[in-house]
């Protein structure tokens, strides 16, 4: 762990993206053999805390360029955020790229900050990609329009999509969730994700659609405990760690911050206030938070070992990693049936 906590020392002195990514290969090679389970709670805080540190360097340097290059103008306020598993405190080593950028600036020159936005945005992806970030296969990242807004615009669309509430805005909705700012004016991604569940959270119907949504995939486990493998093609007799109960029980406790306008930036914090307002029993939450620790153990260690494609054969799995991971599993069955019951009510 003190290994860790040095590394984030230079790399907060990094001047080069070679250098930041030389870093992020040394946090890779400091992680193996250290992911013991007892130690997973502490080490994900300081894991995370490494990613942070990089991009953070990372934008501090597109910024640098993109003020050098004179393209637009820089809004008077703007911040990078992150989503995905980095946005809720959980990354993996050798995680991909979610983030966006909200900014704020007079009306009059919005258009001419777009076009800073833009270019910086070119400039902070290309280089998170050359030190190991790889790019995002659904496109949520700050080169789509999308996710790079005035928060004039950010707010405007979410309303859009919570008046709508089609699949793909929910999708959008929940992925949104995660933000978290990484680097400039943090405020603007505290209020606009502010805004966004407490739009969520007081509209009773988008409410229950977003708990239908969470309901699926379902957990691929049977009524007799065993694993539901992956039956053909190369992965044939794997298990997908992501959607093997992890991301199940991360939307879940997702569904539940809404329903009790909760905003907390990292799922161990949702948890925490979810918990706090007795918005699940007391048994269940603690289960929950061991299950969430065991997905966190299951995807560090496998990322390390398997070019981080989340995909892990059962047969390397000693007996009492299964047993944990059934456990986990069971848990976010559960879960998956109180948002069931919630969202019918």
């Amino acid at each position: 762990m003190r290994l860790l906590k040095d590394l984030i020392q230079q790399i907060n002195q990094a001047k080069t993206v070679e250098e930041l990514g030389r870093f992020h290969q040394e946090l890779a090679y400091q992680l193996r053999g250290v992911t013991e389970r007892e130690r997973i709670p502490s080490l994900s805080y300081v894991l995370s805390d490494v990613h942070d540190a990089i991009m953070k360097q990372a934008i501090a340097l597109a910024e640098k360029a993109a003020r050098r290059a004179s393209v637009g103008r820089p809004p008077a306020r703007w911040c990078w955020y992150a989503m995905g598993s980095i946005g809720r405190g959980e990354p993996t080593v050798w995680t991909d790229q979610d983030h966006g950028i909200l900014f704020e600036c007079a009306a009059e020159a919005e258009e001419e900050c777009y076009i800073f936005i833009r270019y910086l945005a070119e400039i902070g992806t290309k280089y998170l990609y050359e030190m190991g970030y790889p790019y995002c296969t659904g496109n949520v990242m700050a080169t789509n329009r999308r996710w790079s807004q005035s928060l004039r615009h950010w707010q405007e669309q979410i309303a859009t999509y919570i008046d709508h509430h089609f699949p793909d805005d929910i999708r959008f909705l929940l992925i949104a969730m995660d933000m978290r700012p990484i680097y400039g004016a943090s405020e603007l991604v505290v209020e606009g994700k502010r805004f966004l569940i407490d739009r969520i959270h007081h509209h009773s119907l988008l409410l229950k659609r977003i708990g239908e949504h969470v309901i699926f995939p379902r957990v691929p486990l049977g009524w007799f405990g065993n694993f539901q493998l992956e039956r053909w093609g190369p992965y044939s007799g794997c298990l997908h760690l992501k959607y093997s109960g992890y991301v199940q029980l991360v939307n879940a406790l997702k569904f539940l911050a809404c329903q009790g306008n909760i905003a907390a930036m990292r799922t161990r914090e949702r948890l925490e206030e979810i918990s706090a307002q007795s918005l699940l029993p007391v048994e269940l939450a603690e289960a929950t938070r061991e299950a969430f620790f065991t997905y966190a153990y299951f995807r560090l260690k496998y990322s390390l070992a398997i070019d981080n494609n989340e995909y892990v054969s059962v047969h390397i799995l000693n007996r009492h990693e299964r047993t944990q991971l059934k456990q986990a599993m069971k848990i976010s069955r559960r879960l998956q049936r109180l948002v069931m019951r919630r969202a019918g009510d």
